[in-house]
């Protein structure tokens, strides 16, 4: 195994060496390649707890690619155990407990990880893509990157960043965690502590943060154009070095823009200047009735925005953040939604379709 530096953003990659023929009595096999039952899990379990607890004839876990997926964990305790490219997809691992754990490039995807104690464990290259994390304890932990690479494959295949794409972190404690280029693409953050985390390159597109404590974090290059945030996570965190999105208008230069737009409607383009409001934070803006036909919101941050009755025909909002967003009577026939987030947000009574007298049409 190599280690990188704490500095340098190259991947850390492990291969999988073969299985000995043979181990002298009494010392741990490593088990590589094998589907893991619940009952030999807890076979496995009784010999671990008894390695811990220093009693004779107990081993140390070693697992290697091997397939854990929907297997339930609750309440077990694998602390230091190794469990390299291990795949826990779907697995309940509430309460379990993993401190100090080897699970370089695991997976746990859609995996139930309340309250999971992963504290100081190697987690490079690890997947969470919609899993669980509720008060999940991570303190310490190394998610830098890193792959494997597998069985009979000269190089790693798959992802080597570590990902918490949609994954719902609620009071997740990820203090002082190795985050460099992480992906939280999605995810949503509430109450979670990344203080004094290095998050340098990680992106955050797309993800919602509320309560979010990010004092002391290393937030150079970190990608936040497209995330929510609520003002006291923005507060906590230094965002001077981070990618942001563009700043509101103030209310007076709001006034201009939306008259220079309508005037740019009435002149049919001769006079005046299109909206737009590309790329910038306008989240909870009251937009209601306003008439921003063909404006511009191109990966716009429009969680809670008021479009209630507003004309938007034609608007283009691709990879807009839509979330919450209040749309009803709108007016968004020939508007192009296409990746907009339009979670929660309400529609009821907005018209889409055909623009008459043009060639465009609502675009999802």
């Amino acid at each position: 195994m190599s280690e990188s530096s704490s500095n340098a953003p190259r991947m850390v990659a492990i291969e999988l060496e073969p299985a000995p023929e043979r181990k002298p009595a009494g010392e741990p096999h490593a088990i590589i390649g094998r589907r893991i039952s619940q009952e030999a899990l807890k076979r496995l379990s009784d010999l671990h707890t008894r390695y811990l607890k220093g009693v004779p004839n107990g081993w140390c876990v070693i697992m290697k690619e091997c397939d854990l997926s929907g297997l339930d964990f609750r309440n077990l305790n694998f602390s230091h155990g190794h469990f390299i490219g291990c795949d826990f997809t779907g697995a309940n691992l509430e309460d379990s407990h993993f401190t100090g754990a080897n699970l370089f490039s695991a997976d746990f995807d859609a995996a139930n990880l309340t309250r999971t104690n992963f504290a100081r464990a190697d987690l490079r290259g690890a997947q969470f893509e919609n899993a669980e994390l509720e008060g999940a304890q991570l303190e310490g932990a190394d998610l830098r990157r890193g792959a494997v690479i597998r069985r009979g494959a000269s190089a790693p295949v798959g992802k080597e960043n570590s990902s918490f794409r949609g994954a719902r972190m609620f009071g997740t404690n990820m203090a002082e965690c190795k985050l460099l280029e992480a992906s939280f693409e999605g995810a949503s953050m509430s109450g979670a502590s990344l203080q004094g985390a290095d998050l340098r390159g990680a992106n955050f597109s797309g993800a919602e943060l509320k309560g979010v404590e990010l004092s002391g974090a290393n937030l150079a290059d970190a990608d936040f154009r497209r995330a929510v945030m609520d003002e006291g996570t923005a507060l906590r965190g230094d965002l001077m070095r981070a990618v942001k999105p563009r700043s509101a208008p103030g209310p007076e230069r709001m006034a201009k823009v939306l008259a220079d737009h309508m005037l740019w409607i009435q002149t049919g383009q001769q006079k005046g200047i299109r909206a737009d409001f590309a790329r910038m934070d306008l989240s909870r803006t009251d937009f209601s009735r306003a008439v921003l036909a063909g404006a511009l919101f191109r990966e716009t941050i429009l969680a809670d925005a008021n479009f209630e009755n507003a004309f938007l025909a034609a608007a283009d909002f691709t990879d807009a953040i839509l979330l919450r967003a209040n749309l009803l009577g709108a007016d968004l026939r020939g508007a192009d939604l296409r990746g907009a987030d339009l979670k929660e947000a309400r529609q009821d009574g907005a018209k889409t379709g055909a623009l008459s007298g043009t060639s465009l049409s609502t675009r999802l």
